[in-house]
Protein backbone atom coordinates (compact mmCIF):
# COMPACT_ATOMS: atom_id res chain seq x y z
CA UNK A 1 0.00 0.00 0.00
CA UNK A 2 1.15 3.74 -1.05
CA UNK A 3 2.67 5.61 2.21
CA UNK A 4 0.11 8.58 2.78
CA UNK A 5 3.17 11.26 3.13
CA UNK A 6 0.93 14.74 3.74
CA UNK A 7 4.56 16.94 4.71
CA UNK A 8 5.75 16.32 1.53
CA UNK A 9 4.25 17.31 -1.77
CA UNK A 10 5.67 18.08 -5.60
CA UNK A 11 7.22 21.37 -6.31
CA UNK A 12 8.13 21.86 -10.01
CA UNK A 13 10.00 19.30 -12.32
CA UNK A 14 12.67 18.23 -9.12
CA UNK A 15 9.29 17.80 -7.16
CA UNK A 16 11.23 19.33 -3.93
CA UNK A 17 9.35 18.89 -0.81
CA UNK A 18 7.46 21.22 0.91
CA UNK A 19 6.08 21.32 4.52
CA UNK A 20 2.29 21.02 5.12
CA UNK A 21 0.40 21.07 8.34
CA UNK A 22 -2.61 19.78 6.52
CA UNK A 23 -3.64 16.51 6.98
CA UNK A 24 -5.33 14.05 4.46
CA UNK A 25 -8.59 11.80 4.80
CA UNK A 26 -8.06 8.58 2.64
CA UNK A 27 -12.41 8.47 3.24
CA UNK A 28 -14.20 7.91 0.11
CA UNK A 29 -17.20 9.55 1.80
CA UNK A 30 -15.27 12.55 2.08
CA UNK A 31 -18.79 14.89 2.07
CA UNK A 32 -21.69 13.89 4.05
CA UNK A 33 -23.37 15.70 1.52
CA UNK A 34 -22.92 13.54 -1.03
CA UNK A 35 -23.46 10.01 0.70
CA UNK A 36 -27.44 9.82 -0.19
CA UNK A 37 -28.88 7.57 -2.95
CA UNK A 38 -26.71 7.27 -5.87
CA UNK A 39 -23.69 9.13 -3.82
CA UNK A 40 -24.81 12.89 -5.33
CA UNK A 41 -27.04 14.90 -2.83
CA UNK A 42 -29.50 17.25 -4.60
CA UNK A 43 -27.42 20.36 -3.90
CA UNK A 44 -25.78 22.08 -6.64
CA UNK A 45 -21.70 21.41 -6.45
CA UNK A 46 -19.12 22.93 -8.55
CA UNK A 47 -15.78 20.37 -9.45
CA UNK A 48 -12.70 21.88 -10.98
CA UNK A 49 -11.18 19.83 -13.41
CA UNK A 50 -7.58 21.07 -14.16
CA UNK A 51 -5.77 19.32 -17.74
CA UNK A 52 -3.38 21.36 -20.30
CA UNK A 53 -5.90 20.88 -22.64
CA UNK A 54 -6.95 23.74 -24.94
CA UNK A 55 -10.70 23.97 -24.51
CA UNK A 56 -11.94 24.68 -27.69
CA UNK A 57 -9.44 22.64 -29.97
CA UNK A 58 -10.42 19.79 -28.03
CA UNK A 59 -14.41 20.29 -28.11
CA UNK A 60 -14.08 20.52 -24.02
CA UNK A 61 -17.53 23.12 -23.85
CA UNK A 62 -19.01 20.10 -25.66
CA UNK A 63 -18.19 17.63 -23.15
CA UNK A 64 -19.11 19.99 -20.31
CA UNK A 65 -22.51 21.25 -21.96
CA UNK A 66 -23.30 17.43 -22.11
CA UNK A 67 -22.36 15.97 -18.73
CA UNK A 68 -23.56 18.84 -17.05
CA UNK A 69 -26.99 17.96 -19.28
CA UNK A 70 -27.05 14.63 -17.81
CA UNK A 71 -25.75 15.71 -14.41
CA UNK A 72 -27.34 19.40 -13.96
CA UNK A 73 -26.47 19.37 -10.11
CA UNK A 74 -22.83 19.27 -10.80
CA UNK A 75 -21.31 21.88 -12.71
CA UNK A 76 -17.76 21.66 -13.97
CA UNK A 77 -14.95 24.17 -13.80
CA UNK A 78 -12.45 23.97 -16.80
CA UNK A 79 -8.51 25.23 -15.90
CA UNK A 80 -6.23 25.18 -18.03
CA UNK A 81 -3.29 27.20 -19.50
CA UNK A 82 -4.43 26.68 -23.12
CA UNK A 83 -0.58 25.86 -24.33
CA UNK A 84 -1.11 22.05 -24.61
CA UNK A 85 1.97 21.63 -22.46
CA UNK A 86 1.69 19.36 -19.76
CA UNK A 87 5.12 19.82 -18.51
CA UNK A 88 3.87 23.10 -17.55
CA UNK A 89 0.72 21.88 -16.27
CA UNK A 90 2.67 19.51 -13.52
CA UNK A 91 4.42 22.21 -12.16
CA UNK A 92 1.49 24.36 -11.64
CA UNK A 93 -0.39 21.24 -10.59
CA UNK A 94 2.20 20.26 -7.57
CA UNK A 95 2.18 24.38 -6.82
CA UNK A 96 -1.48 24.66 -6.17
CA UNK A 97 -2.08 21.49 -4.25
CA UNK A 98 1.20 23.23 -2.34
CA UNK A 99 -1.08 26.14 -1.86
CA UNK A 100 -4.01 24.55 -0.48
CA UNK A 101 -5.93 25.36 -3.62
CA UNK A 102 -9.48 23.96 -4.01
CA UNK A 103 -8.69 20.45 -6.68
CA UNK A 104 -11.30 18.27 -7.31
CA UNK A 105 -10.39 16.39 -10.72
CA UNK A 106 -6.72 15.86 -12.05
CA UNK A 107 -5.39 14.48 -15.22
CA UNK A 108 -2.26 13.23 -15.94
CA UNK A 109 -0.67 12.35 -19.37
CA UNK A 110 0.88 8.69 -18.49
CA UNK A 111 0.66 6.56 -15.60
CA UNK A 112 4.57 7.74 -14.51
CA UNK A 113 3.40 11.30 -13.76
CA UNK A 114 0.37 10.00 -11.70
CA UNK A 115 1.84 7.42 -10.00
CA UNK A 116 4.84 9.85 -8.86
CA UNK A 117 1.57 12.50 -6.81
CA UNK A 118 -0.25 8.70 -5.85
CA UNK A 119 3.07 8.37 -3.92
CA UNK A 120 2.70 11.30 -1.62
CA UNK A 121 -0.81 11.14 -1.30
CA UNK A 122 -2.01 13.25 -3.49
CA UNK A 123 -4.74 11.07 -5.27
CA UNK A 124 -7.82 9.68 -4.08
CA UNK A 125 -8.15 5.70 -4.09
CA UNK A 126 -11.16 5.10 -5.94
CA UNK A 127 -11.83 1.04 -5.96
CA UNK A 128 -14.69 1.39 -3.70
CA UNK A 129 -16.24 3.92 -6.00
CA UNK A 130 -16.05 1.48 -8.95
CA UNK A 131 -17.18 -1.18 -6.06
CA UNK A 132 -20.29 0.64 -5.18
CA UNK A 133 -21.22 1.08 -8.75
CA UNK A 134 -20.40 -2.04 -9.99
CA UNK A 135 -18.60 -1.19 -12.81
CA UNK A 136 -14.90 -2.65 -12.81
CA UNK A 137 -11.42 -1.57 -13.95
CA UNK A 138 -11.89 -4.64 -16.93
CA UNK A 139 -13.99 -2.05 -18.81
CA UNK A 140 -10.97 -0.39 -19.71
CA UNK A 141 -8.12 -1.38 -21.76
CA UNK A 142 -5.20 0.16 -19.80
CA UNK A 143 -4.51 -0.94 -16.21
CA UNK A 144 -4.00 1.86 -14.14
CA UNK A 145 -3.66 -0.16 -10.98
CA UNK A 146 -0.11 0.51 -8.62
CA UNK A 147 0.36 -2.23 -6.18
CA UNK A 148 -3.44 -3.38 -6.59
CA UNK A 149 -4.79 -0.05 -6.04
CA UNK A 150 -6.47 2.24 -8.63
CA UNK A 151 -6.15 5.83 -8.50
CA UNK A 152 -7.54 6.97 -11.96
CA UNK A 153 -9.34 5.85 -14.47
CA UNK A 154 -8.22 5.86 -18.71
CA UNK A 155 -9.14 8.12 -20.66
CA UNK A 156 -7.22 8.90 -23.91
CA UNK A 157 -5.75 5.87 -25.59
CA UNK A 158 -2.59 5.79 -27.47
CA UNK A 159 -1.63 3.17 -29.53
CA UNK A 160 2.40 2.64 -30.93
CA UNK A 161 1.77 2.09 -34.49
CA UNK A 162 3.73 3.65 -37.67
CA UNK A 163 2.26 6.78 -40.08
CA UNK A 164 3.75 6.72 -43.72
CA UNK A 165 3.62 8.92 -46.35
CA UNK A 166 1.67 6.91 -48.98
CA UNK A 167 2.61 8.88 -51.84
CA UNK A 168 6.52 7.98 -50.75
CA UNK A 169 5.27 4.41 -50.10
CA UNK A 170 4.13 4.04 -53.66
CA UNK A 171 7.01 5.60 -55.57
CA UNK A 172 8.98 3.00 -53.86
CA UNK A 173 6.74 0.43 -55.05
CA UNK A 174 6.12 -1.09 -51.67
CA UNK A 175 2.82 -2.48 -50.29
CA UNK A 176 1.51 -1.16 -46.52
CA UNK A 177 2.47 -3.82 -43.98
CA UNK A 178 0.43 -6.07 -42.00
CA UNK A 179 2.80 -7.43 -40.14
CA UNK A 180 6.37 -6.54 -40.08
CA UNK A 181 9.74 -6.69 -37.94
CA UNK A 182 12.13 -4.08 -37.27
CA UNK A 183 14.18 -5.21 -39.98
CA UNK A 184 11.65 -4.88 -42.65
CA UNK A 185 11.34 -1.58 -41.62
CA UNK A 186 14.41 -0.70 -41.90
CA UNK A 187 14.49 -1.92 -45.57
CA UNK A 188 11.33 0.14 -46.17
CA UNK A 189 13.13 3.15 -44.56
CA UNK A 190 16.08 2.73 -47.07
CA UNK A 191 13.76 2.12 -50.14
CA UNK A 192 11.70 5.01 -49.00
CA UNK A 193 15.74 7.65 -48.61
CA UNK A 194 15.74 9.75 -52.02
CA UNK A 195 18.35 12.72 -52.36
CA UNK A 196 18.07 15.31 -55.22
CA UNK A 197 19.52 18.61 -55.51
CA UNK A 198 21.69 18.48 -52.60
CA UNK A 199 18.57 17.46 -49.95
CA UNK A 200 17.88 14.16 -48.88
CA UNK A 201 14.17 13.19 -47.77
CA UNK A 202 15.10 9.68 -44.94
CA UNK A 203 12.90 7.12 -44.99
CA UNK A 204 11.92 7.26 -41.25
CA UNK A 205 12.81 9.95 -38.37
CA UNK A 206 13.28 8.77 -34.54
CA UNK A 207 12.14 11.36 -32.00
CA UNK A 208 15.05 12.56 -29.49
CA UNK A 209 12.95 11.39 -27.21
CA UNK A 210 14.75 9.44 -24.94
CA UNK A 211 12.52 6.57 -25.01
CA UNK A 212 13.78 5.62 -29.00
CA UNK A 213 16.62 4.90 -27.46
CA UNK A 214 15.02 1.47 -26.14
CA UNK A 215 11.80 1.47 -27.92
CA UNK A 216 11.41 -1.90 -28.62
CA UNK A 217 11.36 -2.67 -25.39
CA UNK A 218 9.48 0.18 -23.80
CA UNK A 219 7.25 0.49 -26.39
CA UNK A 220 6.20 -3.14 -28.65
CA UNK A 221 8.07 -5.68 -26.90
CA UNK A 222 6.18 -7.17 -23.73
CA UNK A 223 4.00 -5.96 -20.93
CA UNK A 224 6.53 -7.31 -18.83
CA UNK A 225 10.22 -5.71 -18.32
CA UNK A 226 9.26 -3.02 -20.59
CA UNK A 227 11.19 -0.21 -18.26
CA UNK A 228 14.75 0.34 -17.69
CA UNK A 229 14.45 -1.75 -14.23
CA UNK A 230 12.76 -4.74 -13.68
CA UNK A 231 9.06 -4.83 -12.48
CA UNK A 232 9.51 -5.27 -9.13
CA UNK A 233 12.23 -2.34 -9.27
CA UNK A 234 15.04 -4.30 -7.90
CA UNK A 235 17.27 -4.51 -10.77
CA UNK A 236 18.25 -3.06 -13.44
CA UNK A 237 16.82 -3.78 -17.22
CA UNK A 238 18.76 -2.54 -19.90
CA UNK A 239 21.25 -5.18 -20.75
CA UNK A 240 18.49 -6.87 -22.74
CA UNK A 241 17.55 -8.39 -25.87
CA UNK A 242 15.36 -5.91 -26.51
CA UNK A 243 17.36 -2.35 -25.57
CA UNK A 244 20.35 -3.93 -27.80
CA UNK A 245 17.77 -4.68 -30.74
CA UNK A 246 16.52 -0.47 -30.29
CA UNK A 247 20.69 0.56 -30.25
CA UNK A 248 21.18 -1.51 -33.63
CA UNK A 249 18.57 -0.31 -35.37
CA UNK A 250 19.36 3.36 -34.39
CA UNK A 251 23.10 2.60 -35.10
CA UNK A 252 21.85 0.83 -38.41
CA UNK A 253 19.73 3.94 -40.03
CA UNK A 254 22.51 6.02 -39.23
CA UNK A 255 25.23 3.96 -41.11
CA UNK A 256 22.43 3.64 -44.00
CA UNK A 257 21.24 7.39 -44.17
CA UNK A 258 18.01 5.96 -44.13
CA UNK A 259 16.84 7.98 -40.91
CA UNK A 260 17.23 11.42 -39.80
CA UNK A 261 20.86 11.76 -38.55
CA UNK A 262 20.51 12.41 -34.72
CA UNK A 263 23.01 14.84 -34.53
CA UNK A 264 20.93 16.79 -36.48
CA UNK A 265 18.10 16.58 -34.66
CA UNK A 266 19.65 17.21 -31.72
CA UNK A 267 21.85 20.20 -33.24
CA UNK A 268 18.60 21.94 -34.73
CA UNK A 269 15.90 20.85 -31.88
CA UNK A 270 14.03 19.42 -34.80
CA UNK A 271 10.38 17.67 -34.19
CA UNK A 272 8.76 15.09 -35.56
CA UNK A 273 5.41 16.90 -36.65
CA UNK A 274 7.33 19.18 -39.09
CA UNK A 275 9.33 16.42 -39.99
CA UNK A 276 7.02 14.37 -41.15
CA UNK A 277 4.32 16.85 -42.31
CA UNK A 278 6.44 18.78 -44.28
CA UNK A 279 7.75 15.29 -45.73
CA UNK A 280 11.56 15.32 -44.88
CA UNK A 281 10.61 12.08 -43.99
CA UNK A 282 8.29 9.26 -45.09
CA UNK A 283 7.41 7.45 -42.09
CA UNK A 284 7.47 7.86 -38.47
CA UNK A 285 7.00 5.23 -35.46
CA UNK A 286 5.03 7.52 -32.90
CA UNK A 287 0.96 7.50 -31.68
CA UNK A 288 -2.34 6.99 -32.25
CA UNK A 289 -2.80 11.09 -30.88
CA UNK A 290 -1.27 11.71 -33.76
CA UNK A 291 -3.71 10.53 -36.00
CA UNK A 292 -6.04 13.50 -36.04
CA UNK A 293 -3.48 15.94 -37.16
CA UNK A 294 -3.06 13.52 -40.40
CA UNK A 295 -6.33 15.09 -41.75
CA UNK A 296 -4.94 18.32 -41.51
CA UNK A 297 -5.25 21.45 -38.79
CA UNK A 298 -5.67 25.09 -39.36
CA UNK A 299 -2.12 25.52 -38.95
CA UNK A 300 -0.96 22.37 -40.84
CA UNK A 301 -2.72 21.64 -43.70
CA UNK A 302 -2.59 17.51 -44.71
CA UNK A 303 -0.81 17.90 -48.53
CA UNK A 304 -0.64 13.85 -49.14
CA UNK A 305 -2.36 11.30 -47.58
CA UNK A 306 -1.39 8.85 -44.73
CA UNK A 307 -1.35 5.19 -44.65
CA UNK A 308 -0.97 2.83 -41.02
CA UNK A 309 1.25 -0.23 -40.37
CA UNK A 310 1.49 -1.83 -37.28
CA UNK A 311 4.33 -1.22 -34.53
CA UNK A 312 7.23 -3.71 -35.80
CA UNK A 313 8.01 -6.62 -34.02
CA UNK A 314 11.54 -7.88 -32.76
CA UNK A 315 11.20 -10.85 -34.45
CA UNK A 316 9.66 -11.58 -38.09
CA UNK A 317 6.39 -13.38 -37.68
CA UNK A 318 5.64 -12.52 -34.17
CA UNK A 319 2.14 -11.36 -33.01
CA UNK A 320 1.75 -7.43 -33.23
CA UNK A 321 1.44 -6.22 -30.11
CA UNK A 322 2.09 -2.69 -28.42
CA UNK A 323 2.44 -1.21 -24.87
CA UNK A 324 -0.32 1.39 -24.95
CA UNK A 325 -0.94 4.39 -22.54
CA UNK A 326 -3.51 6.42 -21.59
CA UNK A 327 -4.39 9.78 -19.99
CA UNK A 328 -5.56 9.19 -16.45
CA UNK A 329 -8.15 10.73 -14.77
CA UNK A 330 -7.93 10.98 -10.87
CA UNK A 331 -9.30 12.25 -7.97
CA UNK A 332 -7.63 14.73 -5.35
CA UNK A 333 -7.57 13.40 -1.86
CA UNK A 334 -8.11 16.69 -0.14
CA UNK A 335 -11.50 17.45 -2.28
CA UNK A 336 -14.91 18.25 -1.21
CA UNK A 337 -16.54 17.13 -3.73
CA UNK A 338 -15.14 13.55 -4.26
CA UNK A 339 -18.57 11.50 -5.67
CA UNK A 340 -18.99 14.11 -7.81
CA UNK A 341 -15.74 14.12 -9.40
CA UNK A 342 -16.30 10.56 -9.84
CA UNK A 343 -19.14 10.83 -11.46
CA UNK A 344 -17.39 13.09 -14.36
CA UNK A 345 -14.21 11.02 -14.52
CA UNK A 346 -16.64 8.03 -14.65
CA UNK A 347 -18.58 9.52 -17.39
CA UNK A 348 -16.00 10.99 -19.31
CA UNK A 349 -13.96 8.14 -19.38
CA UNK A 350 -16.88 6.43 -21.06
CA UNK A 351 -19.35 8.44 -23.10
CA UNK A 352 -17.61 11.52 -23.12
CA UNK A 353 -14.36 10.76 -24.72
CA UNK A 354 -16.42 9.40 -27.60
CA UNK A 355 -18.66 12.26 -27.56
CA UNK A 356 -15.66 14.45 -27.82
CA UNK A 357 -14.69 13.48 -31.09
CA UNK A 358 -10.48 13.88 -30.61
CA UNK A 359 -9.05 10.60 -29.39
CA UNK A 360 -9.20 6.53 -29.06
CA UNK A 361 -10.62 5.41 -25.92
CA UNK A 362 -9.66 3.40 -23.28
CA UNK A 363 -13.44 2.17 -22.70
CA UNK A 364 -14.42 -1.50 -24.17
CA UNK A 365 -17.60 -1.09 -24.92
CA UNK A 366 -17.19 1.99 -27.33
CA UNK A 367 -17.92 1.29 -30.92
CA UNK A 368 -14.46 1.41 -32.85
CA UNK A 369 -16.35 2.38 -35.97
CA UNK A 370 -18.02 5.23 -34.55
CA UNK A 371 -14.72 6.43 -32.77
CA UNK A 372 -12.95 6.33 -35.66
CA UNK A 373 -15.97 8.01 -37.95
CA UNK A 374 -15.87 11.14 -35.11
CA UNK A 375 -12.03 11.79 -35.56
CA UNK A 376 -11.61 11.21 -39.00
CA UNK A 377 -15.08 13.89 -39.55
CA UNK A 378 -13.39 16.04 -37.26
CA UNK A 379 -10.52 16.93 -39.69
CA UNK A 380 -10.28 19.68 -42.13
CA UNK A 381 -9.66 17.08 -45.04
CA UNK A 382 -10.93 13.65 -43.85
CA UNK A 383 -9.63 12.14 -46.83
CA UNK A 384 -6.50 12.22 -46.42
CA UNK A 385 -6.55 9.85 -43.53
CA UNK A 386 -6.68 6.03 -44.68
CA UNK A 387 -9.30 4.32 -42.46
CA UNK A 388 -8.77 1.02 -43.92
CA UNK A 389 -5.47 0.49 -42.69
CA UNK A 390 -5.77 2.44 -39.36
CA UNK A 391 -8.88 -0.02 -38.62
CA UNK A 392 -6.64 -2.71 -39.17
CA UNK A 393 -4.02 -1.32 -37.37
CA UNK A 394 -6.42 -0.60 -34.57
CA UNK A 395 -7.96 -4.44 -34.73
CA UNK A 396 -5.15 -5.79 -35.17
CA UNK A 397 -2.90 -5.03 -32.49
CA UNK A 398 -2.63 -6.85 -29.01
CA UNK A 399 -2.74 -4.06 -26.56
CA UNK A 400 -0.65 -4.25 -23.52
CA UNK A 401 -0.31 -2.66 -20.37
CA UNK A 402 3.71 -1.69 -19.34
CA UNK A 403 4.01 -2.22 -15.49
CA UNK A 404 4.26 1.76 -14.17
CA UNK A 405 8.02 2.86 -13.74
CA UNK A 406 9.58 3.57 -10.22
CA UNK A 407 9.14 7.25 -8.79
CA UNK A 408 12.43 8.04 -9.84
CA UNK A 409 12.14 6.96 -13.66
CA UNK A 410 13.32 10.57 -14.73
CA UNK A 411 16.80 9.73 -13.47
CA UNK A 412 17.00 6.42 -15.11
CA UNK A 413 16.32 7.76 -18.29
CA UNK A 414 18.87 10.88 -17.92
CA UNK A 415 21.44 7.88 -17.50
CA UNK A 416 19.62 6.18 -20.17
CA UNK A 417 20.40 9.32 -22.41
CA UNK A 418 23.67 9.81 -21.41
CA UNK A 419 24.80 6.46 -22.59
CA UNK A 420 22.56 6.81 -26.44
CA UNK A 421 24.29 10.16 -26.54
CA UNK A 422 27.58 8.46 -26.30
CA UNK A 423 27.06 5.98 -28.54
CA UNK A 424 25.12 7.89 -31.35
CA UNK A 425 27.56 10.73 -30.94
CA UNK A 426 30.80 9.89 -30.06
CA UNK A 427 31.58 6.44 -31.04
CA UNK A 428 30.85 4.44 -28.06
CA UNK A 429 30.26 0.63 -29.16
CA UNK A 430 27.02 -1.02 -27.89
CA UNK A 431 28.54 -3.61 -25.90
CA UNK A 432 30.28 -0.68 -23.61
CA UNK A 433 27.23 1.93 -23.90
CA UNK A 434 24.99 -1.55 -22.39
CA UNK A 435 27.23 -2.09 -19.63
CA UNK A 436 28.11 1.19 -18.61
CA UNK A 437 24.55 2.02 -18.25
CA UNK A 438 23.54 -1.19 -16.94
CA UNK A 439 25.88 -0.47 -14.12
CA UNK A 440 24.52 2.69 -13.32
CA UNK A 441 21.49 2.07 -13.07
CA UNK A 442 22.19 -0.27 -10.47
CA UNK A 443 23.86 1.94 -8.46
CA UNK A 444 20.48 4.53 -8.53
CA UNK A 445 18.60 1.66 -7.64
CA UNK A 446 20.71 0.71 -5.03
CA UNK A 447 20.58 4.09 -3.34
CA UNK A 448 17.12 3.98 -3.17
CA UNK A 449 16.41 0.81 -1.12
Amino acid sequence: MLKKKWNQVFVIAALAALTMSACSSTSSNNSTKEASGNGLSDEAVTIKLHTWYPKKADNWDLVIAEFEKKYPNIKVEFNSAEDNNSNEYYKKLDLAAASGDELDVLMFSNMTFLGQRAELGLLEPIDAYLEKEGASLEEYTADTRINNVTYGLPGKLSIPMVFINENRLNQAGLDIPKNWSWDKYMEYAKAMTTTADGKTQYGTYFHSWIMFGYFIQNMGQSSTGANLTTDDGLKANVDTPAVRKSLEIRLQGEKEGSATPYSEIISQKLNYRPQYFNQDTSMIPMASFLVPETGGTEQVPATFKTVFAPFPTMNEGDPSSANVSSDVLGIYSKSKHKEAAYTFIRWFTTEGIVLQGKNFTSWKNADLNEVVDKIIAGTKTPEMIDKESLISVLENTKQLTASVPVPYHAELEKVMLEGFDSMMLSGVDIDTTIKNIQEKVQKIIDSKQ
